[in-house]
């Protein structure tokens, strides 16, 4: 994962299409940070989340964005000093263990992130003790309630049952995100009540979870490919053999392409689960 995300990180979010940064924004907005407060956000990437929260929280707060990509926090520092972002800060770390002490932070969020890694409690706990007492946790991911199913909340429904093995396998070698998939009823992102309880057993109170959709527009079904190898996904596209996987980008755009709408655009809903919680007040 350090390795894919070093290699799209200058194209990273920058593809036209807007997916990132609405849902960095969605979930800046629904974690309710206050204006003033001191923010982590694990994973930032290219600052989809860390921007809008640099705005929540004004130039009296701040707002420390880490992300285990060097690559990542170069673009990210760049704009954060084009943008004037004096409040922002941003540093190359291990998401998984933040080299933070604890109590340090008023929020912790994390756009599209956590889930990569994340597989109970024990995970969660590390950023409820990086918390002062009230804090506010805050993470979106794909939604994941269609596991059981066999179905990738990223896939268009029309594309899913042709890209699916490829993910699969992809998962497998790569060993990153196999658990979602290989025992998708003990995934804690597979219920609404999975996720309650993994961030409760974690110490936290008062947990809300909502899916809401998010709706992708792409000009046609090779934009959405393209789109694609922007995101992590580019890990599954350069494990499939060249001649083949040109072959499964040709039947993606085909198939993706009959979606067009009136105006010549295709619409593509993908389910985006928001959840939030507190650690409890001293």
């Amino acid at each position: 994962m350090y390795n894919l995300f070093n290699k799209a990180a200058k194209a990273y979010d920058q593809s036209g299409v807007e997916f990132f940064r609405p849902i960095g924004r969605r979930l800046v907005e629904f974690s309710g940070i206050p204006a003033g407060a001191s923010v982590l956000d694990v994973g930032a990437g290219r600052g989809a989340a860390l921007f809008p929260a640099a705005a929540a929280v004004g130039a009296s707060g701040e707002v420390i964005g880490i992300d285990i990509s060097e690559e990542m926090v170069k673009y990210a520092q760049a704009d954060a000093a084009e943008f004037g972002l004096t409040q922002v800060g941003l540093r190359v770390m291990n998401g998984q263990r933040p080299e933070f002490e604890a109590a340090r932070f008023d929020a912790v969020i994390g756009s599209c992130s956590l889930f990569i890694w994340v597989k109970g409690p024990d995970d969660v706990r590390p950023y409820f003790e990086l918390l002062r007492p009230g804090g506010r946790f805050a993470t979106a991911a794909p939604s994941f309630f269609s596991t059981a199913r066999g179905k990738w909340a990223l896939f268009p429904e029309i594309v899913n049952e042709l890209l699916m093995p490829y993910m699969l396998q992809s998962l497998k070698q790569s060993g990153a995100y196999d658990s979602q998939f290989a025992n998708a009823g003990a995934n804690w992102l597979i219920t609404a009540e999975s996720i309650e309880k993994t961030l409760a057993d974690a110490g936290f109170v008062d947990i809300e979870v909502v899916e809401e959709e998010l709706p992708v527009v792409v000009k046609s079904g090779e934009q959405w490919v393209e789109f694609t190898y922007t995101t992590g996904m580019r890990g599954m596209w350069e494990r499939i053999e060249e001649n083949e996987r040109r072959q499964v980008i040709a039947e993606v755009s085909r198939r993706l392409d009959t979606l067009r709408d009136e105006s010549g655009v295709i619409t593509v809903p993908v389910p985006i689960v928001y959840m939030r919680a507190s650690a409890p007040k001293a």
